[in-house]
Order: structure tokens, then C-alpha cells, then sequence
């Protein structure tokens, strides 16, 4: 058991020490939560960071000890990798609920595997709570029991738009997005924000997911001329995209809407190609003393860096538990009343939920400066 130094409203700083057991945690009742991350698989490094972060909220909660409805509680994180199948998925849902009895699943970070297990964590009246599985309809109202406390797919799309037109004073747009649910969503989202500024798209293009080649449409960009460009692309064919962008020169500005752009592993694989451009994503590239503390201790406790998808895995796990706390039970139902009614302030930023099921979530336009993501724009976002 390890001593921990709290260090805001839900955030803690481990401590080296060792403690004696005592005759309370020898009493403590085993409080399991399931875990639907992938560690192998085309998602394994969003699993894997996530999986990081998770075990470390596990980590200090148990060092501070927690309490619910008058009963002391160990926490366990029981976790089981999909591969990013959705029959493994669904298999894991059915063990987590079956088996180990989880209140709550933290669910995988597909949108496609999410929602293949959604409705059986609805049919036991279990938690899901997703914080990277992305599609709007993880939140759909079918769904009482799931909850997000991140962006949607596109919840970014409308103030990346307003920011260009408003503060950049673009009035001409061209929008690249991968032909998937999420590009085409995000185009619809643009043309529509666009149109309500009175700005013009002048091009609109789609390529398939995993494409590498765009000389023929960043062409057909820089014959239009647009003030700024938008970009829907994740990394593979982001990485090209920005690749033939800067070998063609163009002038526009270019603002990315996918937040992974915004990660280590994009910025180090894109490497120059980043410098100046545009990145929108929601709070994980805020800034503040509580997560500089956090990060050190992360660093100090594990031998790796505190990365995104890991602080956000940490937010959520202690999130979920403290709304267990304030319900006074671990009772699913219950705990999704509280979810929709309370606040909590994470280290990213505070979570609220409105009476619904999807949390508030604060907005970041970012500028890239020598490699590193930098906030130049904020505001909160339902």
C-alpha cells in the first residue's frame, strides 16, 4: 500500500512509502471495474496508454482509502483485451458482467466495438463509460446507461470553423476528409457552420481511409486558392497529406480536426511538416500546475510519460468512483442518476453532464511551435 499526497479536488501525488497493512484494508470489500482495452490490435497503443492511466487512478484511490455508503472498498481494474474484434468484445462485456459482476465497464476505444457492446451492458443495466470511442451515437438516448465524458467526432468541428472564419478572417474553405461516418459528418458540420458565418467552401473532397496519395486534390486546393484548409485525417494518411501539403507549398492555413494529430506519437512521426498549423481537440493539451505535479508523479511512480489517452483513463476511473461515493453505492442505476447530476473537477478539466449523458467538454485550437502543441483558443462545448 503506498501513501499518497492529494494535490487538488481529485487529483493525487504518489509517495515512494511503503505502509504497514492495517486491520481496516484487511476488511476492505473487493470493489471491481471492468476494462474493455485493447492491448494488441490496431488500437493497442490507445489501450495501452489508457490501461496506464487507469491502473494509476486504481493506485492512489486505494492509497487514500475509499469509502462508499459506510463501507471501506478495495478497487480492482479487471481488464480484457479486445484486439479491437468486436466479437471479442462482446465476449469480454459478457465475462466482465457474468463473471466479475462489474457496476461499470470502461469501454473499448473503437466506436464500432463500443457500440456492438453497448446494448448488453444496457440489457444488465451496467455503466459503460466511453472517453475515446467517438461516434454521437455512443450517447444516443436508447442508451441509458452510457456515458462519455469526452468530444464527439465532431463536437470540435464547429469552434475549429468560427475560429478560422472569426479570427483569422478566412472566408474561403477547403475541406479533405476520409469517406468514413466521421469525415462525412465533420464535412456536413462545416459546410453548415460555414454557411452560418456566411464563408464559402470552395472545395470538398473525400479519399479513402489509409490513402497515401493527394497531389491530386491538394492540386485542385491551391487552383482554388482558399484562405484555409481543413483536414480530416488520421495518422498513416495524415502523416502523407501533410507530407504533399508542404512539398506543393501551399499558403493557406491548415487546421486539423483530428486530435490525434495533437499526440507525441503524430508530432514525432510528422516531425517538421507539423510546424504552424492548426490542431483542435478537446482538454488534453490544457496546461496547469495540478497536471505538471501529476506528471511528475506518473513519471516517478511508473518510468514512462503521463500521455493523453492515459490522464484522460485517469480522470474517468476517478470520476466514476467518486460518483459511487457522493450515490453512497455502487449500484449502476444509481450511480448513472448522479453521473447526470454532478460536477467533478478532473485534472483536465471539470466534468458536467446536465441531466444527460454526455459531459460538457472544453475545446482547444492549438497552434504547433517547434514540434510542441500550444492553446491559443479555448471555450466548453456541449
Amino acid at each position: 500500500m503506498i501513501r499518497l499526497t492529494t494535490i487538488a479536488r481529485g487529483a493525487s501525488l504518489l509517495l515512494a512509502a511503503a505502509l504497514v497493512p492495517s486491520l481496516a484494508a484487511a476488511q476492505d470489500k473487493p470493489l471491481k471495474l471492468g476494462a474493455i482495452f485493447a492491448l494488441s490490435g490496431p488500437n493497442a497503443s490507445i489501450g495501452k496508454e489508457a490501461l496506464g492511466g487507469a491502473q494509476f487512478a486504481v493506485q492512489t484511490l486505494n492509497a487514500e482509502g475509499v469509502t462508499i455508503g459506510g463501507q471501506r472498498y478495495k478497487v480492482e481494474l479487471v481488464n480484457a483485451d479486445d484486439e479491437s474484434k468486436t466479437e471479442r468484445s462482446v465476449a469480454a462485456a459478457e465475462k466482465l458482467i457474468g463473471q466479475d459482476n462489474v457496476p461499470v465497464i470502461f469501454m473499448p476505444p473503437s466506436s464500432t466495438t463500443t457500440l456492438a457492446v453497448l446494448p448488453i451492458a444496457e440489457k444488465n443495466k451496467r455503466i459503460a463509460m466511453s472517453f475515446v470511442a467517438a461516434a454521437p451515437s455512443v450517447v444516443s438516448p436508447e442508451f441509458k446507461y452510457s456515458f462519455r465524458n469526452t468530444l464527439t467526432s465532431i463536437m470540435n468541428v464547429s469552434p475549429s470553423v468560427e475560429y478560422l472564419i472569426k479570427t483569422k478572417g478566412a472566408k474561403t474553405l477547403a475541406y479533405l476528409g476520409r469517406n468514413d461516418d466521421w469525415g462525412r459528418a465533420a464535412g456536413k458540420a462545416i459546410k453548415e457552420k460555414a454557411a452560418e458565418l456566411n464563408a464559402k467552401i470552395v472545395v470538398e473532397e473525400y479519399f479513402e481511409p489509409g490513402s497515401t496519395d493527394f497531389y491530386g486534390m491538394l492540386t485542385k486546393v491551391r487552383g482554388a486558392n482558399p484562405d484555409a484548409v481543413i483536414g480530416a485525417a488520421f495518422t498513416e494518411d495524415g502523416i502523407s497529406m501533410l507530407k504533399q501539403y508542404r512539398e506543393l507549398r501551399m499558403k493557406p492555413a491548415f487546421l486539423s480536426v483530428a486530435v490525434i494529430w495533437a499526440s507525441p506519437t503524430f508530432l514525432s512521426a510528422a516531425g517538421p511538416t507539423t510546424e504552424g498549423i492548426y490542431i483542435s481537440t478537446g482538454p488534453t493539451t490544457t496546461e496547469s500546475p495540478e497536471l505538471a505535479r501529476f506528471k511528475d508523479a506518473f513519471l516517478k511512480e511508473t518510468g514512462g510519460k503521463a500521455l493523453p489517452f492515459g490522464i484522460t483513463a485517469y480522470d474517468t476511473v476517478r470520476m466514476t468512483v467518486e460518483a459511487m461515493k457522493k450515490a453512497g453505492t455502487t449500484d449502476p442505476e444509481k450511480v448513472a442518476d448522479t453521473l447526470r447530476t454532478f460536477d467533478y473537477k478532473g485534472l483536465l478539466q471539470t466534468y458536467r453532464f446536465e441531466n444527460g449523458n454526455q459531459s460538457q467538454v472544453v475545446i482547444n485550437v492549438n497552434e504547433v511551435k517547434n514540434g510542441q502543441v500550444g492553446v491559443i483558443s479555448s471555450l466548453v462545448t456541449n
